[in-house]
């Protein structure tokens, strides 16, 4: 007696009427996928142009695809040294070590910071590393009066995890932390923008 196999994606046979035998294949079943897929700001003056430094990707992605001459350059002498996949690899690690939604928060501070630097015509080879001014300027003129001091601290945390990635020096200091103190002072509070919102 022959052991007979069942297989749900072997051929089905039909006999035709005329006795020509047609036999359909089945469908391979297909994997589910769930591709994030990059969206743009809802507000057109929060879009940044996308180019070949900055392509248009999702938000966690932007640490390790938004490139700037400094970290470009800094890539290229690592290959004197290693193969491109361990240069590759420890960007990626890197990225993973904050939590997702963590890191989707620091992102948001990138992607503001950048904007910054285009609405002022800041060249690239500025914004990487950048002096402090910079920093400290982006803090006073970019979220004065309308961000936490919980939410600058992580945009900033995002701006220098993106530092560190492209092993940029990181200049924020005494007078960055004085920006970011003095700032928040100027926020208003929860009540305040509840009695706003109902005006």
């Amino acid at each position: 007696m022959s052991d007979i196999c069942h297989n749900p994606h072997a051929p089905t046979c039909m006999v035709h009427s005329s006795g020509v035998v047609h036999c359909a294949i089945p469908p391979l079943p297909q994997p589910e996928l769930h591709q994030k897929c990059p969206r743009f700001a809802s507000n057109p003056q929060h879009h940044i142009i996308p180019n070949h430094l900055h392509p248009h990707v999702s938000v966690a992605d932007c640490f390790t695809s938004w490139l700037l001459p400094y970290s470009i350059a800094h890539m290229n002498a690592e290959l004197s040294c290693f193969l491109p996949e361990i240069i590759i690899h420890r960007h990626l690690f890197m990225a993973c070590c904050v939590l997702p939604n963590t890191l989707k928060n620091n992102a948001a501070g990138l992607s503001c910071f950048m904007k910054f630097c285009h609405n002022f015509r800041i060249p690239e080879v500025e914004c990487m590393p950048t002096l402090e001014l910079l920093l400290s300027a982006f803090v006073t003129s970019h979220s004065a009066g309308s961000v936490s001091k919980g939410m600058i601290k992580t945009w900033l945390l995002g701006i220098e995890l993106w530092y560190h990635i492209n092993d940029a020096p990181w200049l924020g200091g005494a007078v960055l932390q004085q920006a970011v103190k003095g700032s928040t002072k100027l926020a208003p509070t929860s009540s305040l923008i509840q009695i706003l919102y109902q005006i």
